[in-house]
């Protein structure tokens, strides 16, 4: 009986130095570095940054169980706050997934354009977020941000006029998030960039528009920009996403190019000590 007890007391210190071990691990890694994730959710965007318990999520995919399996990889089990959930505009491959966010984690801030959508998704969203009284409801606007207290700031750079952004993929909400020497620009779904974003100027990271479209990442546009890499956020579709024209103008710029359906989630890793962002294959 003594020795069954003993292996028991044994089992169970074992068991609390392991969980022990990776909540000091999840701790430590979450104060030495920023990770900024491209989430893998199939054909549609969400984009994690995270910095210790402080998240922001730009959009939220086509599904609730792909989005919150995808936040549950970066996102440790016992932190259940997101503080910040941006929208991009109301496409269900961009919203579809955040009702059920909503169900799980507590959402102090909700922000978006203030575009609607004639969808059942669209409606449960607006109806989730009203119900959840713990969330405010803000409406973005060229020139707002959002600061990280150890570096990085999100800035929002377009649209100019959020109350009149309509519905379209031209409302889209365009973003750079920035943390030391690394500039990473956020393009949501906008068409013919370089005609709504002039003068733009150079982020050494691209989210490439519309999950690759044709209509978007044009050569002027890219020589404004200038990235060293592109992501694009795609899966199985039959709108010809990535568009071959798209991938040829970026190899013919040297960028290096990365697919979530080729590599699932994208991170990268931002440690503040030296004040740039790479490319994690963790």
């Amino acid at each position: 009986m003594k020795t069954l007890f003993f292996k028991m007391f044994l089992l169970s210190l074992f068991g609390t130095a392991i969980v022990g071990g990776v909540f000091s691990y999840w701790a430590w890694r979450n104060v030495q570095e920023t990770r900024i994730v491209f989430l893998d959710v199939d054909q549609g965007d969400a984009i994690l940054v995270s910095q210790g318990s402080n998240q922001i999520l730009i959009d939220g995919g086509r599904s609730g169980k792909t989005l919150l399996s995808a936040v549950a990889r970066h996102v440790p089990f016992w932190d259940r706050t997101i503080e910040t959930v941006i929208t991009t505009h109301p496409d269900a491959d961009h919203i579809g997934g955040i009702p059920d966010l909503a169900r799980m984690y507590r959402i102090p801030e909700y922000l978006s354009s203030g575009a609607s959508a004639d969808s059942q998704i669209f409606t449960l969203l607006e109806r989730t977020i009203k119900d959840n009284g713990q969330t405010e409801e803000i409406r973005v606007r060229n020139g707002l941000t959002v600061a990280f207290p150890r570096g990085g700031t999100l800035r929002v750079l377009y649209p100019d006029d959020a109350a009149g952004s309509g519905s379209s993929n031209e409302g889209s909400v365009i973003s750079r998030f920035s943390f030391g020497e690394t500039d990473f620009l956020l393009t949501g779904d906008l068409p013919e960039e370089e005609k709504r974003l002039p003068g733009i100027g150079k982020s050494e990271v691209l989210k490439v528009s519309h999950h690759g479209s044709k209509y978007a990442t044009s050569q002027a546009f890219l020589d404004m920009v200038r990235p060293t890499e592109a992501v694009i956020s795609v899966g199985a579709n039959s709108y010809g996403h990535p568009d071959a024209g798209v991938i040829a103008r970026l190899a013919d710029f040297g960028t290096v190019v990365r697919r979530t359906d080729r590599e699932g989630d994208i991170v990268y890793r931002c440690i503040l000590a030296d004040s740039e962002c790479v490319y994690s294959t963790e």
